[in-house]
């Protein structure tokens, strides 16, 4: 009930914000000649690939760059990122994902999607954020999960994922809006808070332990592409036998 609420939601979201929409796409086009929106496949809910939309704040073919930490690399002084681009990336630039909410691939909360190129160096804990439905905003990205470590941003979904409730979604929703204008106290001070947790500490070593266990290779700008326009992931699910508990 309350993700059909979600959609439409969204939906409505999508009719009231269309003269934005045109003229964002009109301004992108203008700063950089190309395509107002960028489509790149994630994984969706149980692995199912989906298309995620964006305004591009990017030059036309950029190629990606990533680290070990699994993380796609953007510098603050970027010279692959638009002018007008530099100004979308505070959080402007994900409200196409609003459509992939009517579409039922997203929700309002939920782990950022990740890229299927990731899947391989997953374990089976870490696996378990497939789970659940990819989200516009997060409660690892109101914690600020760019600055910490990969193995501690994935334990942050796992503890979410265990949590997750109707008020815990309602505080994310409340507190995305004082994150995307700079307040990082409030995702800061739950941050402190879930660092003394030995659960969460328990996580954060296994997601470590994950993801230190095998080795890592980047993947080249041709195979990124690759996976970018055709994607190829089983969508069989995780199956029954978790070592997370999860709440319906």
């Amino acid at each position: 009930m309350i993700r059909e609420f979600g959609r439409v939601l969204a939906a409505l979201a999508c009719i009231a914000g269309l003269p934005v929409h045109l003229c964002l796409c009109v301004l992108i086009k203008t700063c950089d000649p190309g395509p107002a929106l960028y489509r790149c496949w994630r994984l969706g809910k149980d692995r199912v690939p989906f298309g995620l939309l964006k305004y591009r704040t990017m030059k036309v073919n950029a190629p990606p760059l990533i680290t070990a930490g699994l993380r796609m690399i953007v510098t603050q002084a970027d010279p692959r990122v638009t002018r007008l681009g530099r100004w979308l990336r505070w959080g402007l630039d994900e409200l196409p994902q609003m459509w992939n909410i009517v579409r039922g691939e997203m929700a309002w909360v939920g782990p950022r999607p990740d890229e299927a190129w990731m899947l391989p160096h997953y374990g089976r804990l870490i696996e378990l954020r497939l789970s659940l439905i990819p989200g516009i905003t997060g409660f690892a990205q109101v914690l600020h999960s760019r600055s910490l470590s990969t193995a501690e941003s994935f334990a942050i979904d796992l503890w979410y994922l265990s949590h997750r409730s109707f008020w815990l979604d309602s505080w994310v929703v409340l507190v995305t809006p004082l994150f995307m204008m700079g307040n990082r106290a409030i995702g800061h001070a739950r941050l402190r808070q879930l660092r003394n947790s030995p659960e969460f500490e328990l996580l954060r070593q296994r997601c470590d332990a994950e993801l230190s266990s095998g080795a890592f290779t980047a993947p080249s700008s041709a195979h990124a592409a690759a996976i970018a326009g055709a994607p190829k992931i089983e969508s069989g699910g995780l199956g029954r036998d978790s070592p997370l508990r999860s709440h319906p």
